[in-house]
């Protein structure tokens, strides 16, 4: 019984686990604090990046219709008028495309901070 005894007590001094550096512990914790702060800011980054995608849209929809409606005034041969229209309205729609693309990787980015 002793034996045995002595052998768990010896086993259990030799499955200690030596820290490799003093403040090995500290690190790890301001390491998982770093992470959740980052977490929030992304969450935070999204948001906003909601409300300002929403507004830029509403401001180019605005901005299209007054620049449609303003150029309808001024003499310019009509062919004309409709080309430069309508390449305000493809620039608008790519830049709305290319901020659709950014929420979706900023959306990804967030499922990818919470699964770590």
């Amino acid at each position: 019984m002793e034996n045995k005894d002595e052998l768990m007590k010896s086993l259990m001094q030799s499955s200690k686990i030596k820290m490799p550096f003093s403040d090995f512990e500290s690190r790890v914790m301001l390491t998982i604090e770093q992470d959740e702060k980052k977490s929030i800011a992304v969450l935070q980054d999204r948001k906003k990046g909601m409300y300002f995608f929403l507004a830029g849209m509403l401001l180019g929809l605005v901005l299209n219709y007054l620049l449609s409606r303003s150029w309808r005034d001024f003499n310019i041969n009509l062919p004309q008028q409709e080309n430069a229209l309508l390449v305000s309205q493809i620039i608008y729609a790519l830049l709305i495309l290319f901020f659709i693309d950014r929420l979706v990787k900023l959306y990804q980015l967030n499922r990818l901070i919470k699964k770590i």
